[in-house]
């Protein structure tokens, strides 16, 4: 019998534990799995608005979390998806062949169609460019204006984190909407209050264009910057639209509620590059607030479909979300299933330990991803009929 080969795409925290508990849910004899990420290291990006701000972290080893792991792992920077010829194309020239498909690529900054935004703006696209962006800041003179667009949770957690770090700049975040006008009355009362504490200025207007020294609104007004940062929204990695796996207009894969394509039954798509329905048929928002649960419950799905066996749906909710506002702040936002914002709120330092806690715990899980418990390996259906091996 020939070892079905499973590649898992993506080095980020969905694909690592999915990886890692796919491989420990199959039969080594009748399956195998291999990630496929660009990186030896994995990407912190839960952590990118520190680094932007010149703050350090330890980076996560993939090397070092699959050790033991039955995973193999290969170093590569994905070029395109073959799903005809059920092939990966790397950007070094190798060709790797699979058997079934587990896309966890994740999401890109989306700069829009705003003229000057890639030009003018930096966007947390990796770890390079974010570095990049914090060396500019660093150097940056006392008193120059920092203008960071996007009222969503990167964007706050961008400016207030600069702002703390560099409190002799002038940062202003701009938006079309009120920073954080989804939380809910006491939440936003108490983000205004963040913000007056840390200085952060604050501009409602759509974003007409970007320079070299200034954002121009919709209106004409202009707000001066010497170094503006764009995180006005995310997309689908590109590659998983392009490759021709039915997407939406953020180029997200169609997928049920078992994380299976639509369009390609032999590939599954899970974390930000997946559109999956959530509990009143709205798909689930990206983030690690839904990311999360799809890597634990993904490859329990996929290893009862590769038996042959009816797979559990993945009944998504949501819980809540963190903002940090700084090293010594953060803010909870408690929410119903459906996401809505309730009027219960965690702040100040024990909303910190909280965020530092899904930090941490994300680290210790990416290393032991499980399952801990006694559980049935599935035995992968080959041609149409199931193979068994051992018990």
């Amino acid at each position: 019998m020939d070892t079905q080969r499973i590649i898992v795409l993506g080095g980020g925290y969905t694909g690592i534990v999915a990886a890692g508990r796919l491989a420990r849910q199959v039969r080594a004899d009748e399956a195998s799995v291999t990630l496929i990420t660009a990186h030896p290291t994995r990407d912190e990006r839960m952590r990118w608005h520190e680094l932007a701000a010149g703050g350090r972290y330890p980076l996560l080893s993939i090397a070092d979390a699959l050790a033991g792991s039955p995973v193999a792992l290969e170093i590569g920077r994905v070029e395109r998806i073959d799903l005809d010829g059920h092939a990966v194309q790397l950007a070094d020239g190798r060709s790797e062949h699979y058997d079934r498909l587990v896309v966890a690529l994740g999401s890109v900054i989306d700069f829009g169609a705003v003229p000057g935004a890639r030009e003018h703006a930096h966007g947390l696209t990796d770890v390079e460019s974010v570095r990049a962006a914090a060396a500019t800041l660093g150097a940056l003179p006392d008193g120059a204006p920092v203008t960071v667009i996007g009222g969503g949770l990167t964007g706050i957690e961008l400016a207030t984190e600069i702002a703390e770090s560099h409190p002799r700049l002038a940062v202003t975040i701009v938006g079309s909407r009120e920073p954080g006008h989804w939380l809910s009355d006491p939440a936003r009362r108490y983000l205004a209050r963040a913000f007056e504490r840390l200085g952060i200025a604050h501009r409602v207007g759509r974003v007409a264009r970007i320079t070299g020294d200034a954002v121009v609104l919709a209106d004409g007004a202009q707000v001066p910057s010497a170094l503006t940062f764009w995180a006005g929204g995310f997309r689908a990695n590109p590659i998983v639209a392009a490759s021709g796996l039915e997407a939406d207009e953020l180029g997200r894969a169609h997928v049920d509620a078992t994380f299976r394509s639509l369009s390609h039954p032999d590939v599954w798509v899970i974390g930000d590059a997946a559109r999956v329905p959530g509990p009143d048929g709205v798909p689930l928002k990206m983030g690690c607030r839904t990311g999360a649960f799809m890597a634990f419950a993904a490859p329990h799905t996929i290893a009862q479909q590769l038996s042959g066996a009816p797979a559990e749906p993945f009944a998504g909710r949501y819980f809540a979300e963190c903002i940090s506002l700084g090293r010594g702040d953060a803010l909870l936002q408690w929410l119903t299933a459906d996401g809505a914002p309730t009027d219960r709120i965690l702040t100040g330092r024990a909303a910190r330990v909280v965020k530092e806690y899904i930090h941490r715990g994300n680290l210790f899980v990416a290393r032991h991803p499980g399952p801990y418990g006694p559980h049935r390996r599935a035995h992968v259906r080959t041609g149409g009929r199931r193979q068994t091996i051992g018990a």
